[in-house]
């Protein structure tokens, strides 16, 4: 029982199942708990209401939960800021471009491709691990992504903006990690057949769990792909590593289309 125990823990462990659903959690922990504390005016709050949002909060609390006066005032204002940031919408990001371009380069955040580039490595070799080649002006334009997510409770300010390529904005999604039914659906497929939508998830996520650089040489300044561990492995995050264009190599699937 002991060893089955350790070799479920470490496999555990290995398969970094933890990942996705402590982040969840975490989401879900606090929208629940700002829903919970907050009256149905201020959850579905009105902005035309002269009545600030944290102050409907502020009297729920005290009124109906029978919270401490002196004290409900924090807990309201941060209560309002977490609803706001869940109302607050993606409109107007798109205007950050040019600053970002400035701040960070122009390079994909994630895996630092050169945005709107066709002479990316990965594109001139018809990478299938990252199929840019699929459609090159679509899938390195640059898109304004909320490092947190809108839906978990990120905010339009510039601090929490970067330039992602849509290839990796869209692997992204909305920032709660790549799915386990997602895995087991594609887990046997060979990597040309697999959906680009599958493909983009494995390269955002992959790139992102190895710190978005490649643990062979560990530089940081190369456009990023990704390769199996274990070459007739199976299609899933864990069997993936991180690598550099140059690190990389060819590979036998290199001249694979769909």
């Amino acid at each position: 029982m002991f060893y089955e125990e350790a070799a479920y823990n470490r496999a555990s462990e290995l398969l970094r199942a933890s990942e996705d659903s402590g982040q969840r959690g975490r989401f879900e922990m606090r929208l629940r708990l700002a829903l919970h504390l907050s009256p149905k005016t201020a959850i579905s709050y009105d902005r035309r209401n002269a009545t600030p949002r944290w102050r409907l909060i502020y009297a729920h609390l005290v009124d109906g939960f029978a919270y401490p006066a002196e004290s409900s005032e924090v807990l309201a204002r941060a209560i309002a800021r977490t609803l706001d940031n869940w109302d607050e919408k993606r409109e107007g990001v798109t205007a950050h471009k040019n600053f970002l371009i400035q701040r960070d380069g122009n390079r994909c955040q994630n895996c630092l491709a050169v945005l709107g580039s066709t002479d990316n490595v990965t594109v001139v070799t018809k990478d299938p691990f990252k199929p840019y080649y699929l459609a090159p002006e679509e899938l390195l334009r640059a898109e304004v992504d909320h490092m947190e997510a809108v839906s978990t409770f990120g905010t339009n300010d510039r601090s929490n903006l970067q330039l992602l390529c849509r290839l990796c904005n869209s692997g992204k999604g909305d920032g709660l990690g790549l799915s386990v039914r997602q895995e087991a659906q594609f887990a046997g497929f060979e990597i040309g057949s697999s959906p680009i939508s599958y493909r983009s998830a494995l390269v955002y996520w992959v790139i992102e769990r190895d710190g978005r650089k490649c643990p062979l040489c560990g530089l940081t300044d190369r456009e990023l792909t990704i390769r199996p561990v274990i070459d007739n492995g199976s299609l899933v995050r864990s069997n993936m590593r991180s690598a550099c264009v140059v690190c990389a190599g060819p590979t036998a699937s290199a001249a694979v289309t769909v």
